[in-house]
């Protein structure tokens, strides 16, 4: 199964907000609440209002530990049974870089919950940059319930996001058109810019096998996460450029850099021609 296999859906949803009440069952336990945090489009959102929230096909977790299969079956319990006590149907499996809970309810609306897997030599290569961006991490009520988790800070969503749009850029020339500042958030230009992005997820979905639409899709959807996130909830300028040392692609001045930060960040948040 892909992403692409589930309906996107946001934070406004039923089954999401479910599944992030399910994720937030991690907190009640010292011994997980340290180990986890919310990452991707679902801790994006959290910061939105919204009519700022664009849809995602799953709620990733960044897990600060080496899991084996058992291992995150025990750690992932609650989470497992929070959602059976809600009558969804749940199942656990084994992905190339996660380990996964689908759940569905018995109106066929589904989605999964995605834990980051990581060998032993590949945490050890993340294991600094997990506790920097944990340690930064807020924690959330989530909407319309009691139910608390923890999601990256805003400054560990951007940057990431940055480095993969200036990697895209650079592999693929003709993506430049598809930079165009939004000068102000209106709701009109929020509203294309959505749109804009559901109408290329349809592409790819008609098109599984085409990997030139999944990138341009990916890239237009980072950017315009950036935007909003960058703005509405604010970026800490002395943590993100304590973040951005960690990403050697983003310190160096260079062309594909400039023209995204200065197309898509709020003026003046980075300035152009540095070293960060």
């Amino acid at each position: 199964m892909t992403k692409l296999d589930y309906s996107p859906r946001t934070l406004d949803d039923k089954i999401i907000k479910d599944g992030s009440c399910a994720v937030a069952t991690l907190s009640d336990n010292l011994s997980s609440r340290d180990l986890y945090f919310v990452v991707g489009g679902t801790a994006t959102q959290s910061y939105l209002p919204t009519k700022c929230r664009r849809p995602t096909s799953d709620i990733d977790l960044a897990i600060l530990a080496n899991l084996s299969y058992a291992d995150f079956k025990s750690f992932a319990k609650p989470v497992f049974e929070y959602l059976k006590d809600k009558r969804y149907e749940v199942n656990t499996r084994k992905a190339q870089r996660a380990f996964c809970i689908d759940f569905a309810d018995n109106e066929r609306n589904a989605s999964v919950i995605e834990f980051a897997r990581h060998s032993e030599k590949t945490y050890k290569g993340k294991e600094k940059i997990l506790q920097r961006e944990r340690a930064h991490a807020k924690s959330k009520i989530i909407e319309g319930t009691t139910s608390t988790y923890i999601v990256s800070s805003p400054e560990d969503i951007v940057i990431p996001k940055l480095v993969r749009s200036v990697s895209s850029l650079k592999r693929n020339k003709f993506f430049e058109t598809r930079i165009n500042g939004m000068k102000k958030l209106s709701e009109e230009e929020i509203a294309s810019r959505l749109k804009e992005i559901e109408d290329l997820r349809l592409e790819a979905l008609i098109n599984p096998g085409d990997v030139r639409n999944a990138e341009i899709l990916r890239f237009v959807s980072d950017l315009y996460d950036i935007r909003v996130l960058s703005e509405l909830a604010g970026i800490n300028i002395g943590y993100a450029k304590e973040a951005v040392h960690d990403w050697v692609s983003l310190r160096v001045p260079c062309f594909e850099r400039d023209l995204i930060t200065r197309s898509i960040l709020p003026q003046g948040l980075f300035p152009e021609n540095s070293e960060w």
